[in-house]
């Protein structure tokens, strides 16, 4: 059974850029609580700087909190500090859209992007929660996770459809990580958007378990097999730089 805190917490992850604002009605249908569960569980977010209420709307969105706890983790182990210092390289070498990921409870979160310099390339909105079925960084992450993990990630998933060719199953899932673990590459073609090619590493924490990802988001049209084995290439050689700069472990197999 779900906790007080866990129901309180597990509200932020509503939020996102596309919806920074959602009233009690809106929350309490998405996270499948009544509303008077739901608003004694704001109100104790309120009360601790989590979210705030907007006077005239009544809708709740992120409070400053969560900020300033960010500020002091980043000061203190700046993962995505060293995550971003290799993305504008990586976007020009290959030019195409690199991003990186780490976990966030319970599910991967962009928090660095690089656009390449030109017209067409692939948007990827920051501060955005990746579905763990549909994406090359979700993929490489979940692949590396230890194996309870793993199991209990397959448990919830519900396997939304975003295209046609988005996985739909465990056994899909369980063959993506395989080729994954193999080659030390997640690589996945229009299963979160059309015509849009991910690919991506893991980066590994201190246990030896994947903590994010370095990806490219390529447009699907400009893909060759050259520019996917340069694309590979550079995601190992960076992946295993920023887990060795984040006191990382690589596993014996990559």
């Amino acid at each position: 059974m779900m906790g007080t805190v866990d129901k309180a917490l597990s509200l932020m992850r509503f939020f996102s850029p596309q919806i920074p604002e959602l009233g009690l009605s809106e929350l309490a249908r998405k996270s499948g609580f009544d509303k008077a569960t739901t608003l004694r569980c704001l109100n104790a977010l309120e009360r601790n700087g989590f979210v705030e209420q907007d006077v005239l709307s009544r809708k709740y969105r992120v409070g400053l909190s969560p900020f300033h706890l960010a500020q002091i983790r980043e000061q203190s182990f700046p993962v995505e500090s060293i995550i971003a210092e290799h993305l504008d390289a990586l976007a020009t070498r290959v030019g195409e859209t690199a991003h990186g990921t780490l976990m966030a409870g319970r599910d991967p979160v962009t928090v660095a992007i690089s656009s390449p310099n030109r017209a067409l390339f692939v948007h990827v909105s920051p501060s955005t929660a990746l579905p763990w079925h549909a994406t090359a960084s979700g993929i490489a992450i979940a692949a590396h996770l230890p194996d309870e993990a793993q199991k209990e990630l397959l448990d919830r998933l519900e396997f939304a459809p975003y295209t046609p060719k988005t996985p739909s199953n465990k056994e899909d899932m369980r063959t993506e990580w395989n080729v994954c673990r193999e080659s030390g590459i997640a690589c996945v073609q229009s299963t979160f958007e059309d015509d849009v090619v991910g690919t991506a590493a893991p980066i590994f924490g201190q246990t030896g378990h994947a903590v994010g990802s370095v990806a490219i988001a390529s447009v699907a049209l400009r893909m060759t097999p050259d520019l996917q084995t340069q694309i590979a290439s550079e995601l190992r050689r960076v992946s295993q730089i920023i887990t060795n700069k984040i006191g990382g472990v690589l596993p014996v197999n990559l």
